[in-house]
């Protein structure tokens, strides 16, 4: 499973690095004519490339005011941001890089394993956070017993560039969007056009533009 989300992303890499090759004989034979008429070119120096994450803060009034996420729902979410991954909001651990269990997040925020799991449930049941479950093991043991990757509703908080959503993340806020249907309107929507790599967070008016569009598709 973790595969496929990480498969989104190295066709990404993939696209940058052949983006990112130069002829070099051909930037010396330009420099050497810049060099002629008293200019200068210079090699551009990287950017610095660490993670961000950002808060759809007209999302968050929202919720809010509608009294949809307390303080402290919200507060457990801005500390968990270290544990985001880039473009897919997967709570992963920052250095395996792999799926965390309720109890090694607990860990992590030095918090009781229980108080985590009652905050996560309670953000699950909201559709804040998204778990896949196998249900062979709910059907046996009446809940998951093995790993249980969860990921953060993007339309919440996201770690990443707002139009490079992964498209399975994207598809999960969009089919399975509890706030839309409980009536919790957002400012900001996630959006996946059919066919493009990436999802998006687009303003309300867009989302619904969109809506409107596919349902006479249909």
């Amino acid at each position: 499973m973790k595969e496929a989300w990480d498969q989104a992303e190295r066709n990404a890499r993939e696209r940058d690095l052949l983006n990112s090759h130069i002829n070099l004989d051909v930037v010396n034979q330009e420099e050497q004519k810049a060099n002629e008429k008293g200019f200068v070119i210079v090699k551009k120096k990287e950017t610095n490339s660490a993670g961000f994450v950002q808060t759809l803060k007209g999302n968050i009034r929202v919720l809010i005011e509608k009294d949809y996420l307390s303080f402290n729902e919200l507060g457990f979410l801005i500390g968990m941001t270290d544990l985001y991954e880039m473009h897919s909001n997967a709570i992963v651990h920052p250095e395996t890089k792999r799926f965390m269990s309720v109890s090694e997040i607990a860990e992590c925020l030095n918090c009781t394993r229980e108080h985590v799991s009652k905050i996560i449930n309670k953000l699950i049941e909201k559709g804040i956070v998204y778990e896949f479950a196998n249900t062979d093991e709910i059907r046996e043991f009446g809940r998951p017993v093995t790993e249980r990757p969860l990921f953060v509703n993007p339309e919440i908080v996201f770690c990443g560039e707002r139009n490079r959503i992964n498209p399975t993340l994207a598809r999960l806020a969009m089919r399975y969007d509890k706030l839309e249907k409980k009536g919790v309107l957002l400012e900001w929507k996630v959006w996946l056009h059919s066919g493009k790599e990436y999802g998006k967070l687009v303003k309300r008016k867009t989302f619904l533009k969109y809506k409107k569009e596919q349902k006479s598709k249909k």
